[in-house]
């Protein structure tokens, strides 16, 4: 069984705690109601599948969370229909990551009622609460290249070779470090918080978010624990696209985008990939991270020439899976990542969190 189903299933196996909490919740929240003021209903729309999962954790859940995009559906290729652009007219306020990762909430994000929780958001994490991912032992490089990201790979659908996707000069793939997401869900909790005059329910908005950030904290406890595991030596994250770098500083791993290489994936001169199999090999590369299955052609190409395997999973880079949460997406993308570089990985206390934050949603 994939990692992937194993984690579904467990999930699936919590309903039963998740609603129980979800009663409970809902119980606390109707007493605080009825102890004063009754709160009206807000209307929200988040842009982003991702976005759209921050938003619910954080909520009361007498609020309205509409999620805009499906999905299936490619944020940076999105193009706003005119029921999408009804949504966002009527909605009190609209959560978004930014231009930088959905490009067609350009002319959006100038609105009062738009809040933006992406990478423009947010003071990246310094990582200084981190020194000790040095013992891990293959030390993260320090991303200064971070303005150069201009590719970036898309998992949830097949896509060609050719990159046509600009983020706007910086890496929107923030969230891959979950101390970048306790910043994008404080933005939200500020954001809602404004919305409700009576204490007790900006309290109850606050104790949402505390549940939300322990559950980060305990998710990033439980990513250092795993890399722990790999050989020092092996700690090299190859991929197509630059989109690992925030996960790759977090947790003391190399990331190299094999398009940073190339230039371009059309760019397949000889030189070019003779230059990428020489760097391949003296970086100790055991395996070549998939971002799309079936893989890519370039990617297929290189692995083949190279003779460094593809890994058995895919990681999600571009927000989450077809089912599950984010810490879903976190739990997966480890579990894949350390078992192919010779760890093991815990995937028991991983799905234990993504139950944890399930309980938000439900």
């Amino acid at each position: 069984m994939s990692i992937f189903k194993r984690i579904f299933s467990s999930y699936i196996s919590h309903k039963k705690v998740s609603i129980r909490n979800s009663l409970i919740a809902s119980a606390a929240l109707f007493s605080i109601n009825t102890n004063g003021a009754f709160a009206e209903s807000k209307n929200y729309v988040a842009v982003e599948p991702l976005t759209c999962d921050i938003v619910k954790s954080i909520a009361l859940p007498s609020d309205e969370v509409i999620c805009l995009v499906d999905r299936k559906q490619d944020v940076h290729d999105l193009k706003i229909s005119p029921k999408q652009a009804r949504l966002l007219k009527k909605a009190d306020k609209v959560f978004t990551l930014g231009t930088e990762m959905t490009p067609a909430m350009r002319n959006w994000v100038k609105r009062n009622s738009t809040v933006v929780l992406g990478v423009s958001a947010i003071d990246i994490d310094d990582h200084s609460d981190h020194d000790d991912h040095d013992d891990h032992g293959h030390s993260a490089k320090k991303h200064d290249d971070h303005d150069d990201h201009d590719d970036h790979g898309h998992s949830a659908k097949k896509h060609d070779d050719h990159d046509h996707h600009d983020h706007g000069g910086v890496d929107p793939h923030v969230w891959h470090d979950p101390h970048n997401i306790i910043k994008m869900g404080e933005v939200v909790s500020k954001s809602l918080k404004k919305d409700v005059p009576e204490r007790k329910l900006r309290k109850a908005i606050s104790n949402r978010f505390k549940t939300f950030d322990k559950t980060l904290e305990d998710l990033d406890k439980w990513i250092v624990k795993q890399v722990s595991t790999i050989p020092s030596s092996n700690r090299v994250i190859v991929s197509k696209h630059k989109a690992m770098d925030y996960y790759g500083d977090a947790f003391g791993f190399e990331t190299i985008s094999l398009l940073d290489f190339l230039g371009h994936s059309s760019s397949l001169r000889p030189q070019n990939i003779s230059k990428v199999l020489n760097d391949l090999k003296e970086e100790n590369v055991k395996v070549i991270f998939k971002e799309q299955d079936p893989a890519s052609k370039l990617v297929n190409n290189l692995s083949k020439q190279s003779s460094i395997p593809l890994s058995s999973n895919q990681i999600f880079v571009d927000g989450l899976m077809m089912e599950g949460n984010t810490i879903t997406v976190a739990v997966h993308n480890t579990c894949t990542i350390v078992n192919e570089l010779g760890g093991s990985c815990d995937e028991t206390t991983g799905f234990d969190l993504a139950s944890n934050w399930g309980s938000l949603n439900q």
